[in-house]
């Protein structure tokens, strides 16, 4: 279940929990939450319920959920980076996940684009710290979905679309993005497509053009998409069925009892 509530601390004064995670050495009198998993004590700072033994806790400040930075050093949640000025440095997107419209759904993305005034980073939980070696900090947007730009090129993560028109180029859904001639799914074009009849279709990073159905940068057999279509149906019917019934209401009592 996804609920926006979440991360969840508690502070009972004697002891403090992350989700149902006990940190140890904390002090409950003296801790407090900072920002989205950042929280502190009176001798550490800690991430969920790590305590960060490198950042200095009196410098340390939260810039946004997955970001923060000491006197000497800029964090990617607990991890350094360690080439970057942390006088200069900034987050260049909010830290939550984007939907395919404008607006956040509160949940924490774990990843993100940051920068100094030499250089961009792109961060993630899986993927650690990558540096975009051709990036332009001066004029570097993220898109806060793991798409940014600069003057110049278009990036994926930490890697640049290859033939990708920047002047034309948008992010169209998921992973997959267009220009006036392309269709690109993360940094690869996808061979073969015919760019002006192409249309979204309901399963994520799925499309089509009026030859073909694509999932990501691959075509597959109509059978195969219906085989994805089927799972969207059964997703819908069991929030149907169980607002219908109630029982979805139940559940989340039973699952977030102190936050309804």
């Amino acid at each position: 279940m996804l609920n926006l509530d979440t991360p969840i601390w508690s502070n009972d004064g004697q002891s403090v929990c992350f989700m149902k995670s006990k940190l140890r050495g904390v002090d409950p009198t003296t801790f407090e939450v900072l920002l989205g998993y950042y929280a502190r004590d009176a001798k550490s700072v800690f991430f969920g319920s790590v305590p960060c033994r490198k950042i200095d806790r009196a410098t340390f400040r939260a810039i946004n959920g997955s970001f923060g930075v000491d006197a000497k050093t800029p964090f990617f949640c607990i991890a350094p980076i360690k080439q970057a000025d942390p006088q200069s440095f900034r987050p260049l997107d909010s830290g939550l996940v984007h939907t395919g419209s404008k607006h956040t759904s509160g949940e924490f993305l774990g990843a993100g684009y940051a920068a100094d005034d030499k250089a961009v980073w792109f961060c993630s939980g899986g993927g650690g710290v990558l540096r975009l070696k051709a990036a332009d900090p001066t004029t570097f947007v993220s898109l806060g979905n793991k798409f940014g730009y600069d003057n110049k090129q278009v990036f994926f993560k930490n890697k640049s679309l290859d033939g990708v028109d920047r002047a034309t180029w948008r992010h169209w859904s998921g992973m997959l993005s267009v220009d006036k001639s392309n269709v690109f799914f993360t940094e690869k074009k996808v061979e073969g497509v015919d760019r002006a009849s192409i249309i979204l279709l309901q399963h994520e990073d799925c499309f089509m053009d009026r030859h073909r159905v694509y999932s990501g940068a691959r075509a597959i057999p109509v059978e195969e998409y219906l085989s994805l279509l089927k799972y969207v149906e059964e997703s819908c019917a069991w929030e149907r069925n169980g607002l219908t019934s109630g029982t979805l209401f139940q559940r989340l009592l039973s699952e977030w009892p102190h936050v309804v």
